[in-house]
């Protein structure tokens, strides 16, 4: 996963409960001075190199990329799950991999929520985590939209197979066994979201995602319990909310906010998650907030595919103050 504008290595970072796992893109030729810094998190059951694409579309820049616990590297990382416990998870990377000065965060699906929870932390005695970030990229996620309809609350222990197999989205594919990464990458194959192929970022991604189950079988790597607890967090995490309120309630900070939408969804069916009548809504209700939106594209895909990709590392430059391409 190295391009040639960047040097790609992997590390650990301490966090509550043991290590953390954090890709970290270094720039061949930064700029003078202190290297721009992006934090990227991923969605609720990928993994950091799922970002490769968007960090090799962002030369001269470092690019931090966890693995949040219970997926991938931080596989063995169990609960406390939820938009807090990944704030400060990726916190301990921004500080371990960062130079001091500002970060701008990039959060895709799941990643967006937890980056909106991390930029309004207040952590203790310490400064408000806006003195650390600068700039909020949101890619497909992290703005509240219209509450799931209601559902029996779930008997703690393990995840339910029947409704894993049920979920939309490649999320299914938690409850499944797998012979070995080519039936693995077969599953992504036949995924509408993947109609156009996997292609080598994503590929990698499916690579690196699939552990050998210990009976002569491989599952995916992230855990069904960090799942379900993390999407049931979205839709009440008061952390998050509170992140909504300081940042979007602060029309100086709400000016640093690009949300970038995809026209798909999860299955690339349209409208996306993100309607257009929620964007409309966000406007009337967040004057000055900055909304892309990316033409064919899905949920996944508008991280891999070229005009995707585009998109959002153009958004991200922005956010850096940057007009390099």
């Amino acid at each position: 996963m190295t391009a040639a504008s960047h040097e790609y290595r992997r590390s650990r970072v301490e966090v509550a409960g043991g290590r953390s796992t954090v890709g970290v893109w270094e720039p061949v030729a930064p700029p003078p001075g202190p290297v721009p810094t992006v934090c990227a998190i991923h969605g609720i059951t990928s993994n950091h190199l799922f970002l490769a694409g968007l960090a090799a579309a962002l030369p001269g820049v470092r690019v931090i990329a966890p693995d949040l616990r219970g997926r991938a590297g931080s596989r063995h990382l169990g609960a406390p799950y939820g938009m807090r416990a990944h704030a400060q998870d990726v916190l301990a990377a921004v500080e371990a991999f960062a130079e001091p000065g500002e970060v701008t965060l990039v959060g895709h699906s799941l990643g967006g929520f937890v980056a909106m929870t991390l930029a309004g932390l207040l952590d203790g005695d310490r400064a408000p985590a806006e003195h650390r970030f600068r700039g909020l990229v949101l890619i497909d996620g992290g703005l509240p939209r219209p509450p799931r309809p209601a559902r029996p609350p779930r008997t703690p222990g393990p995840a339910d197979p029947d409704d894993l197999l049920a979920a939309v989205g490649p999320a299914a594919r938690l409850a499944m066994v797998f012979d070995g990464v080519e039936e693995y990458l077969d599953f992504f194959r036949a995924h509408p979201a993947f109609a156009d192929g996997v292609d080598p970022v994503a590929g990698e991604s499916f690579r690196y995602d699939l552990v050998a189950d210990g009976a002569g079988g491989f599952r995916a790597s992230t855990s069904a319990e960090a799942m379900q607890a993390d999407s049931d967090d979205v839709y009440g995490a008061p952390d998050f909310g509170l992140g909504v309120e300081r940042v979007m309630g602060d029309p100086a900070r709400r000016r640093d906010v690009h949300l970038v939408v995809a026209e798909g969804d999860l299955v690339a069916a349209r409208p996306g998650l993100y309607t257009a009548g929620i964007l409309d809504e966000y406007r009337r209700r967040w004057p000055g907030v900055r909304i892309t939106e990316v033409a064919d594209t899905n949920h996944y895909d508008i991280l891999l595919s070229g005009h995707g990709i585009l998109a959002c590392a153009e958004a991200v430059l922005a956010a850096l103050g940057s007009d390099r391409r």
